[in-house]
């Protein structure tokens, strides 16, 4: 059934407001923390630079800003973006989803004590993480490119964290007297 011109304006709007929802959750949350990487070392201490006038996160935003900048210049397509964005989210959201079970085995001698439990625990993250794995091998079968180029970045990224984090631990002990 054909709903018509309106219907899909409609639809088209929602569809706006839903990703420009999506663009300001990620402009609120993703330079906080770099933010966070920085005062833990993982960044260079810039990343934690406020505007004293603001308190904006100058550099962290300016960063962050210019990648998605990027990111749109490349894909140029919303289909690509949304495809990029989500194959990347993939790997976020199934790491994330996957430190339940970490957690769950560090505190074991929490049972018992109030501790939150999950119902049908382990199948639901087990079945989280299966969504999210189809959606990322389905996003690289039909658009290899784009995972590819999402990989490499991840990859990239990944690298640089263990550069950056070699390179400190050279600098600590180059530092320490005697």
């Amino acid at each position: 059934m054909y709903l018509g011109e309106a219907a899909a304006n409609i639809l088209s709007v929602l569809l706006f407001l839903s990703v420009l929802a999506y663009v300001n959750v990620l402009l609120m949350s993703n330079p906080r923390v770099m933010q966070a990487m920085s005062e833990d070392g993982i960044l260079p201490a810039t990343f934690k630079k406020r505007s004293i006038k603001s308190d904006v996160l100058v550099t962290s935003l300016s960063v962050f800003a210019s990648i998605c900048m990027l990111i749109v210049f490349w894909a140029k397509t919303f289909d690509e973006i949304l495809s990029f964005t989500i194959f990347l989210d993939c790997f976020g959201m199934v790491l994330s989803a996957a430190t339940i079970f970490v957690l769950r085995k560090k505190t074991t001698h929490l049972d018992n004590t109030g501790i939150y439990k999950m119902k049908l625990f382990p199948l639901m993250p087990l079945i989280f993480i299966a969504a999210y794995t189809y959606v990322g091998i389905s996003i690289f079968v039909d658009k290899p490119f784009t995972a590819l180029m999402g990989l490499g970045i991840l990859g990239t990224f990944i690298i640089l964290y263990f550069v950056v984090k070699f390179v400190a631990q050279i600098s600590k002990k180059g530092s320490k007297p005697g």
